[in-house]
């Protein structure tokens, strides 16, 4: 097990330098590179959202950012990594996500192919009016294959989610790019 895990790093870690990862200098990301995007924000508690996302504090409740984070993004993070199709499906409203079948096709497709994922974000902007909003938020996902001659992937992408709030919180109705979750959205983007 040790094995494969060291592995999967050096996979990572090659995978980070041929995508660009290396600075102007051609060295080395540091080491607050490789940790997930929520972890590096120096003032902010993992999985919260950067200070531009966070909207006027509430004395009363958390910002704005904050319940976009806890209702969305972070369940959608577990989800994603603990391959808990239902989980990760929580987020999005069935009734309002025209794609919401794709969306199951292609989380079961992606579950299928990987066995390890991790899943970053951080979340750079959000806007509400009243019960509907929207949010922006950097996402980046590395995937190790089930089979050992696939090579691992990573996804970056700035996604756009459009939001309802509901009874239990804020619910996704729709987001760009609406192919990140499948598996053919790798030979999409080149």
């Amino acid at each position: 097990m040790t094995l494969k895990r060291n592995l999967l790093l050096c996979c990572l870690a090659l995978l980070a330098a041929t995508s660009g990862a290396v600075g102007a200098s051609g060295a080395s990301p540091p080491a607050a590179a490789l940790l997930p995007v929520a972890q590096q924000q120096s003032t902010s508690q993992p999985g919260s959202p950067a200070p531009a996302a966070q909207s006027s504090t509430n004395a009363e409740g958390p910002t704005l950012g904050e319940q976009v984070s806890h209702d969305v993004l972070e369940p959608l993070r577990i989800g994603i990594e603990a391959q808990n199709m239902q989980k990760a499906l929580s987020v999005f409203d069935q009734k309002e996500l025209n794609s919401y079948a794709d969306l199951q096709q292609q989380l079961n497709a992606f579950f299928h192919l990987y066995a390890e994922t991790r899943f970053r974000y951080q979340l750079l902007q959000v806007e509400a009016d009243k019960d509907r909003g929207s949010a922006t938020a950097e996402v980046e996902m590395d995937a190790l294959p089930y089979q050992e001659m696939q090579v691992p992937v990573r996804r970056s992408v700035q996604m756009r989610l459009q939001l309802k709030l509901g009874s239990k919180g804020w619910k996704v109705t729709g987001f760009s790019p609406a192919g990140f979750f499948g598996p053919e959205f790798d030979q999409a983007v080149k």
